[in-house]
């Protein structure tokens, strides 16, 4: 006979609270496919409501737009940045600057073993919606599997922008523990170009050399910049984003401009 599960105790007065009032209205807007009719305000609101469980939300949804403008900058905000806004407390703070690695998890996830490398453009469309809107630089390495799947993504640090490499031995170490045939490295230059800086060139070659010494291929080292994604074995941008401030000949001239620096 199985073990009797124990029924987890009902807390009333929370689910009064967010099927009356206010918060049930929104809850039942939501729920019914209308996420996007809500206002600006509404919607922060309801965001506020998984960090926030109990309380009038919207005085805190009008200062934060009042402080950063857009919802995508809340969101993208960081701990520091929140906690100088008004009625926003340490431990709102973090939870707000973790919602994002929690979307970028799930994205991962779904992604995780049901794509194979030979379907690089969704590789792409990835890695573009990962990192292109990016305020800080975060590293990710990805897996290839014997049989060509990619695998096993992990995100492997963040931080202000040129402040952030792989570890070498973060990475011999990812290697070993999940036995891949082949490693994509990916990392992005925060509202800047994908081009490699001379940081990247050093630590390129520093981790090649030891993935090689662990008898696995680098299949590539991808770059997420405003204007595209650079490939590294390729030595070329392999997709371009059109942006108002940017245009395809501005590419080609940082190509340029890295090909004659290094010259």
């Amino acid at each position: 006979m199985g073990k009797k599960i124990e029924k987890i105790p009902v807390d009333e007065d929370f689910q009064k609270h967010m099927h009356d009032g206010h918060r049930g209205r929104l809850l039942k807007t939501v729920t019914d496919g209308n996420f996007h009719d809500l206002s600006d305000v509404q919607k922060l609101e309801f965001i506020l409501f998984y960090i926030i469980p109990r309380g009038d939300v919207n005085p805190l949804a009008h200062n934060l737009l009042a402080h950063f403008g857009h919802i995508c900058n809340v969101m993208d905000a960081s701990y520091e940045e929140l906690m100088r806004v008004k009625g926003i407390g340490e431990t709102a703070a973090r939870k707000i600057s973790a919602l994002l690695q929690i979307f970028d998890g799930y994205q991962m996830d779904k992604f995780n073993n049901n794509y194979s490398i030979s379907e690089e453009n969704v590789f792409l469309e990835l890695i573009e919606m990962l990192l292109r809107f990016k305020n800080e630089e975060h590293c990710y390495l990805f897996g290839i599997a014997p049989s060509g799947l990619i695998c096993h993504p992990r995100h492997f640090a963040r931080g202000s922008a040129g402040k952030v490499n792989f570890d070498g031995i973060d990475v011999t170490h990812y290697i070993h523990t999940f036995k891949v045939s082949q490693i994509i490295l990916v990392h992005n230059h925060p509202n800047g170009d994908a081009c490699p800086s001379k940081q990247d060139v050093n630590s390129f070659i520093k981790i090649a050399n030891m993935i090689g010494f662990c008898g696995v291929k680098l299949y590539d080292s991808f770059i997420v910049g405003r204007n595209g994604i650079y490939s590294w074995n390729r030595d070329t941008f392999i997709k371009t984003f059109a942006t108002k401030d940017l245009q395809v000949d501005d590419i080609k001239k940082s190509q340029q401009k890295k090909i004659a620096s290094q010259g």
